[in-house]
């Protein structure tokens, strides 16, 4: 295999179905503060070489039938 000088690397990223979740600490939707109710929170996974790491997205019903619906 070649060498790569800018160093490109294999990526994934896997997005996870959204669930409830109760906001026990404050997040952020659609710009605004919500904490201590219940939301729908989604985990995102992303793995690129050796290194992998977690990030969440936080919605509202609304967020959960758009993604259904497309």
């Amino acid at each position: 295999m070649a060498y790569d000088p800018i160093g490109n690397v294999a990526r994934k990223i896997e997005v996870l179905p959204w669930k409830p979740w109760f906001a026990w600490r404050p997040v952020t939707i659609k710009g605004k503060r919500i904490w201590m109710k219940k939301v729908y929170r989604r985990k995102i996974n992303t793995y690129v070489d050796h290194d992998d790491w977690a990030r969440y997205e936080y919605g509202d019903i609304f967020d959960v039938l758009n993604e259904v619906k497309s």
